[in-house]
């Protein structure tokens, strides 16, 4: 039987582009697990700011994106969020969100309020202000 020196030389050069792509320095016999080590930083830095707490609510909800910190030098703003310490750790954040005339300050309101503890997690403790439009502008 004659080979073509072509077609072997492709068929060699496939099959070891194959092995190199499936080994890829990978030892051939599994290794174990990873040790897991114990984290250098506290378990609460993941919640170590009024900011942090805030972003993690903003994310929660694609209707509160673009919400800002309260500040007294803005003017016209829709979404707008404060946050105070909580005595357990956390942060207690109220998000408002407005609209109708929102330059003259926004006529209707609703408002969010979480308790985010120090690992990240929300939950919702109250909920007030006008029924929220289910054509809310951005």
């Amino acid at each position: 039987m004659h080979h073509h020196p072509v077609r072997g030389t492709l068929a060699l050069a496939v099959l070891v582009t194959s092995l190199a792509a499936c080994g890829a320095g990978a030892p051939s016999t599994p290794s174990p697990a990873p040790t897991v080590r114990p984290t250098p930083t506290p378990i609460g830095a993941r919640v170590a700011t009024p900011g942090d707490a805030a972003a993690l609510v903003i994310e929660s909800n694609p209707m509160f994106a673009g919400t800002m910190e309260l500040r007294p030098d803005v003017i016209g703003a829709s979404r707008w969020w404060t946050a105070e310490p909580l005595p357990s750790g956390g942060y207690r954040v109220a998000l408002t969100v407005g609209w109708g005339d929102c330059p003259a300050g926004c006529i209707e309101h609703h408002v969010w309020t979480f308790d985010v503890d120090a690992s990240g997690s929300l939950k919702l403790v109250s909920e007030s202000g006008d029924p929220v439009p289910s054509d809310l502008p951005a």
